[in-house]
């Protein structure tokens, strides 16, 4: 194996201990991870778009809705419940240590891809029937733009594909192109150089100089430690824009920079078609007067001149500019762009920035929790605890982006509010696919300054474990449709109504320390899974639902739920 592939892939493994997997597998997820959070620039968790089985030619699948990883029909359709023309991604990877490329292996591949879209009788499995689940439910909805499709397969040698082989990728673009159900189709052979760049980046945070000669200083603010306003070269905006470059030399916008939708980008739009072809045809001068610019927010800057260094930095405003930039870049150096930068460390004072400059957009629901006081708190409290309990709670895209920690032991807050509505709600029918309208319902009562730290640290520890024994085979995959019973039975089974958030802290300590000492013991917490999981079957059973998209859609019935614990807790 390449030396410095095997010096990453050791990082990589200290960076998730207790991930017991042979090398062959680790490198299937580290290849993921370099690609998807390194070269594409998403943020994602790279075990949960790893395939855990021996499925046909593909060892892992990363189905993306409006940049949300979706594992399952539930996750898809939360997203897709939301707004409309929504943007979709199917990444498809197959890795092998080996430093050649093997035109038979590559073949198996893309054969699995053109299955998985059509007959499904090569590529089989729980896990697989899931993804094609969400494939479906993304197919079901009339957008305007069919979703993408890249496809990678990645090797420790150089990665350069023979005559024979890029033959063999061409066939198989007008194959898939003749289903006529993408927008777009990328087929590419990554070698080390591209897993070992993308690592870096996924791993470092973002950093950049910027020429910014025509800066004028802005007034002053007491949360804000420098910021500058004025206009730079398009080519600086791209410097600092676009990613690492992949197998073709050819870099991507780096999406992690973006809190707006960069995926709401469309070339084919009459007003983008018009200012690309406005651009194209000469007009580069009356661009800085017509646009609105680009907002930087870092949080170090270094100035030496008319250079500025920039560390940690989001384009909280901007994406719709530097897409079509990209666009035209052969001509950048021509056009100047507004901009202005910000440096700022204050994260509370970012957020309303981003909130502030995208008014006129749906504010991300993760933004919306991170201005509350009380999950800066719980950040903090999580983080600190040491050993299995440690957890982290992403307030900011790649907050943890440049620390080796555990990718499975970030949690959204999004996410923690499916897991505190069925364990402190009770409401784990609502929980998978609901959790706008709890936060609708509930939204005074929960992530609230007096709240119990401990308590939300438990139900992010609760989810990180169920999702745990799931992907170490210890719980069958089978039981990821009842995960939020599951987290609900944890505390039911010690306090009967759903008011735990408010009672006194003395009895929230006896609920506490009772659910962590069955999280403690993996046996336990499988064990109680399969109670949870068996009442649940014979309540599926009774009624003659056998479908498994008929038992997600009967178990979201608050019937069901009244039953379960009838069954469950009746003793």
């Amino acid at each position: 194996m390449n030396p410095i592939i095997k010096a990453q892939l050791n990082t990589f493994k200290e960076m998730n201990p207790n991930e017991v997997m042979s090398e062959s597998d680790l490198f299937e997820v580290m290849s993921i991870f370099s690609l998807e959070n390194g070269i594409l620039g998403e943020n994602i968790d790279p075990f949960r778009a790893h395939l855990k089985g021996v499925e046909f030619g593909i060892d892992g699948i990363a189905i993306s809705i409006q940049g949300t990883l979706c594992t399952d029909v539930d996750e898809a359709a939360e997203v897709l419940s939301v707004g409309r023309n929504h943007t979709s991604e199917f990444t498809f990877f197959q890795s092998k240590t080996s430093d050649s490329l093997d035109y038979g292996n590559i073949s198996k591949f893309l054969d699995a891809v053109y299955d998985f879209f059509t007959s499904q009788t090569l590529v089989k499995g729980p896990q697989v029937d899931e993804l094609i689940a969400v494939k479906d439910e993304i197919y079901g909805k009339a957008a305007k733009t069919s979703p993408s499709l890249r496809c990678y397969y990645c090797t420790t040698g150089s990665g350069q594909a023979s005559a024979v082989i890029q033959q063999l990728i061409e066939t198989n673009k007008n194959r898939l192109s003749e289903l006529n159900i993408f927008n777009d189709i990328h087929i590419e052979c990554v070698g080390a150089k591209v897993i070992q760049n993308g690592f870096r980046s996924a791993t470092n945070s973002s950093s950049a100089k910027l020429s910014f000669p025509k800066a004028i200083t802005m007034p002053s603010h007491d949360k804000v430690d420098e910021a500058y306003i004025g206009y730079v070269s398009a080519s600086e905006v791209l410097n600092i824009a676009l990613g690492e470059p992949d197998q073709q030399g050819v870099a991507h916008v780096n999406r992690s920079l973006f809190y707006d939708n960069v995926r709401d980008f469309n070339p084919e739009s009459e007003i983008n078609k018009s200012i690309i072809s406005d651009l194209k045809n000469g007009d580069e001068a009356s661009f800085v007067f017509k646009n609105n610019g680009i907002t930087v927010v870092s949080k170090n800057i270094d100035r030496k001149g008319d250079i500025f260094t920039i560390e940690d930095y989001q384009i909280v405003n901007g994406c719709q500019t530097t897409n079509i930039l990209a666009h035209i870049r052969d001509k950048a150096e021509s056009i100047s762009v507004p901009l202005r930068l910000i440096g700022c460390g204050d994260a509370d004072f970012v957020s309303s920035v981003i909130i502030g400059t995208n008014r006129q957009n749906e504010v991300k629901e993760d933004q919306f929790w991170a201005l509350r006081p009380f999950m800066k708190d719980l950040e903090e409290y999580c983080a600190s605890q040491s050993g299995d309990a440690r957890m982290f709670i992403e307030r900011r895209d790649n907050q943890y982006r440049d620390v080796s920690i555990e990718r499975t032991r970030i949690l959204r807050p999004s996410d923690l509010m499916k897991a505190a509505a069925a364990m402190f709600f009770y409401q784990p029918h609502r929980a998978a696919r609901d959790h706008r309208g709890i936060r609708k319902e509930f939204s005074g009562r929960i992530f609230s300054e007096n709240h119990n730290v401990e308590l939300y640290h438990l139900a992010a520890l609760a989810l990180y474990k169920f999702d745990y024994l799931v992907r170490t085979a210890k719980v069958d995959r089978s039981r990821v449709i009842f995960r939020f019973y599951a987290l609900y039975a944890l505390v039911k089974q010690h306090w009967e109504t759903p008011d735990i958030l408010d009672t006194a802290p003395k009895k929230q300590k006896k609920v506490k320390d009772a659910v962590i000492s069955v999280l403690n013991d993996n046996d336990r917490f499988s064990a109680q899974i399969e109670e949870v999981s068996s009442h649940l079957d014979s309540i599926m059973s009774e009624s003659g639902i056998t479908a498994r998209e008929s038992i997600r859609d009967y178990i979201r019935a608050e019937s069901v739920v009244d039953e379960f614990t009838r069954r469950m807790f009746s003793q």
